[in-house]
This record gives C-alpha cells, sequence and structure tokens, in this order.
C-alpha cells in the first residue's frame, strides 16, 4: 500500500469519526452530521432527522475533494467495505456473547429445576407418610422459621431466574 494511498484512507478515516456540518450548492444544510458512508457517487450522512446521500455534485469542490470524488482511486469503495466489515464483526460479537448467556440461563435454569423437582418430591412424600398414618418429625418452631425463610429465598430467585429468561428472550429478538 503507498503513502499516498494510506494518507487518503487516513483521512477519510478521520472525517468519518467526527460529525461535521454539510451545506449543498443549492444551500440545503446537515447541522451535526456524521458520515456513515463514502460511495463513488457521493456521501451517505446521519443527522438527528434521519440518513441522507448527499450527490458529490450537490457538494462544494472544497467537500469533493476532501473524500476524493473523481480521484482514481476507490476511497469511498474501501471506506464502505471498511465499515460494513467492522459492523458485521460487532454483530457476530453480540452473537456469540448471546449464546454463551443462552448457555449460562439454560445451565442455571436446570439446576433450580432440579432442586425444585427434590424439593417437591421430599413434601409429596411427608404428606404421603401422614396419610398413611405415620407422623414426621416434628420440627421446632426455629427450624419452620429457617425453612420458611429459606422457601421465600428460592421462590425469589425463580421469580429472578424468570424475569432474566424474558429480558434475554426481548434482547435476543432484537438483536436477530
Amino acid at each position: 500500500m503507498s503513502t499516498r494511498t494510506l494518507v487518503i484512507l487516513m483521512v477519510c478515516f478521520a472525517s468519518i469519526a467526527l460529525s461535521d456540518d454539510f451545506k449543498t450548492i443549492n444551500g440545503r444544510e446537515y447541522k451535526d452530521a456524521i458520515v456513515s458512508r463514502v460511495e463513488p457517487d457521493g456521501i451517505v450522512l446521519k443527522t438527528k432527522s434521519g440518513i441522507s446521500k448527499v450527490d458529490f455534485t450537490e457538494l462544494p469542490k472544497d467537500v469533493q475533494e476532501r473524500f476524493h470524488y473523481g480521484s482514481a482511486t476507490p476511497t469511498g469503495k474501501a471506506v464502505t467495505q471498511r465499515i460494513d466489515e467492522a459492523e458485521s464483526a460487532e454483530h457476530a460479537a453480540a452473537f456469540v456473547d448471546a449464546d454463551r448467556f443462552a448457555q449460562q440461563v439454560a445451565t442455571k435454569l436446570e439446576e433450580h429445576s432440579d432442586r425444585f423437582v427434590q424439593q417437591v418430591t421430599t413434601k409429596l412424600e411427608e404428606r404421603e407418610s401422614i396419610l398413611h398414618g405415620k407422623q414426621p418429625k416434628m420440627r421446632s418452631r426455629a427450624e419452620s422459621m429457617a425453612i420458611q425463610e429459606l422457601n421465600f429465598h428460592w421462590a425469589f430467585l425463580a421469580g429472578t431466574a424468570i424475569i432474566a429468561i424474558v429480558l434475554f428472550a426481548i434482547v435476543w429478538a432484537r438483536v436477530k
């Protein structure tokens, strides 16, 4: 890569990163615009009001020169390709993180469901023994309160897990 090409690319990337004001030769103004793409025939600007494409023929000469309109080097296409590659890499990283999070949630959910099944089984066995006339071991008041508090914490954790799963589903739907 020649030094000239490198300088041109650096100027293009620097101009993309900063917001700027643009004014067409017809007098239309784009305030605090960010150049999202440089194409062979114009630039794509992101502003508070939306996304606009402005042809190079509508821009003053200094802006045309800044983005190398009419030069032999197709910098616009190169810049656009680099932006697209960076955005797709970010999306891929987000999917990997989402998959990892989904696996962690599934593992935790499986652990909690196993514990819940164990507790239900224990309760059913106690109730069945009462029905058959066998009295379960009597618990002290402190032991009963501790068990009640433990059950509250389990219910809280189960509710938190459900909320986390719902939030994950919402985020997952928006990421896709």
